[in-house]
């Protein structure tokens, strides 16, 4: 633990320096000198971030073994006290349907189970199980790794899969009217359009697990499963959130792409200067400027074109964070990385910028999964397919916008 400290707070003094150093030279042009500086700075701030990364690997995986194990011996101890709650008994029966099946579970385990049978919606009777709350919480924690645009969107959790019809606007064309004493103070309907933010079905294909892996005790078979799963399902659904077109079969989610319109599009065709960030962020109504999730959206590679980018004066984009109170800066504003979005090229929208409280991401809390056991017998082997629905729309069409490539 002394050794992540020492790294935290090396990276910490070096963030420190770089915008130390980046205050102090203001408005005056770079020399060549502080540009080499800064790149040998910024190199090594890179390979302590690595180093940290990898740190915080190691120690959160020892961590995860002790509360899986510690939870295992705590969950034995009430089985045998029978002093478990509901929840706790449906997460043991569901555990035990992973590793055996239906047919082997007790009478006690079966009856936990019907209350999340009931709820599959229909899947139920097709060998469907709705996974238990505990279950789906690992999922989707594990799901975040896939997409940075959910971290900074309004999240809507919803028990049924129901359309929902959506009003959307642009809400900078609403305004206030001076009114005189005694007079009639009007009326003005705002004007909306509706979408509908459907339900979209997404599985997880099958995944393939060997019987002894299942029969080994020394296994955290949800945590396992719950992984390979938020992988699947994380990396279709961080994709089709900024690339759904909202058509086809089966229709698609209508992303943040075909929702957003082009608040500027580059000078040259192929290539992105500070200029065209600093058009794209100036794009977009002050108000929502200000607001707590405004940020900029790109791919990994745009922000390390960004990180090695200067602007006319030869000061860096890119600002090191020291921490999550004083992140990284891209002219001086925060921002998100998604492989959902494209890279820079012609026609293509490769960032976005704006308040994105105002693009919701329905989730459908329910999720499905189904143990298939016969088709893979030949193989000793079980498999496991996952459901679950979601849905997205931008409600304020001015709130956040793109920077489209020159075609």
């Amino acid at each position: 633990m002394k050794d992540l400290k020492d790294l935290k707070q090396r990276r910490a003094q070096l963030a420190n320096e770089m915008r130390s150093m980046n205050d102090s030279i203001g408005d005056a042009e770079w020399t060549g000198d502080q540009k080499t500086k800064w790149a040998e700075m910024r190199s090594a701030i890179k390979g302590l971030d690595e180093r940290i990364e990898r740190e915080e690997e190691l120690r959160n995986s020892e961590q995860r073994y002790i509360e899986e194990r510690s939870d295992e011996l705590a969950d034995k101890a009430r089985r045998d006290a029978d002093k478990m709650a509901p929840e706790e008994r449906q997460a043991h029966a569901f555990n035990r349907l992973l590793r055996v099946g239906a047919a082997e579970l007790s009478g006690e385990e079966r009856r936990a189970l019907q209350e999340l049978r009931a709820q599959a919606a229909g899947d139920a009777a097709k060998g469907g199980y709705t996974v238990p709350t505990t279950f789906l919480n690992r999922v989707y924690e594990s799901m975040k790794a896939y997409g940075g645009l959910e971290a900074v969107c309004q999240v809507l959790n919803t028990e049924s899969g129901n359309e929902i019809a959506w009003p959307t606007s642009d809400g900078t064309n609403d305004e206030g009217v001076l009114v005189g004493e005694n007079e009639d103070a009007g009326e003005k309907d705002v004007t909306f359009d509706v979408e509908t933010m459907g339900s979209h079905k997404m599985t997880s294909r099958v995944i393939r697990v060997s019987s002894e892996l299942l029969q080994d005790s020394g296994i955290d078979m949800e945590g396992y499963l719950a992984g390979r799963i938020a992988s699947r399902l994380g990396r279709g659904r961080a994709r089709l959130l900024v690339q759904g077109t909202g058509a086809g079969t089966p229709r698609q989610p209508k992303g943040l792409e075909a929702s957003t319109n082009v608040g500027h599009t580059t000078a040259a065709i192929g290539k992105l200067t500070w200029k065209d960030v600093n058009g794209l962020i100036h794009s977009i109504d002050p108000s929502y400027r200000v607001a707590p999730n405004f940020r900029l959206l790109f791919n990994d590679s745009t922000l390390q074109l960004l990180e090695e980018m200067e602007d006319s004066q030869g000061r860096p984009l890119w600002i090191p964070g020291l921490d999550a109170s004083a992140p990284a800066t891209i002219l001086k504003h925060r921002y998100v990385v998604d492989q959902g979005v494209a890279s820079i090229g012609a026609g293509s929208k490769f960032m976005f910028a704006g308040d994105f409280q105002q693009f919701v991401i329905r989730n459908v809390r329910a999720m499905v999964i189904r143990r298939l056991v016969e088709r893979y017998a030949e193989f000793d082997q079980v498999g496991f397919l996952a459901f679950t629905r979601f849905g997205c729309v931008l409600q304020d069409l001015s709130a956040v916008k793109a920077l489209d490539g020159k075609a």
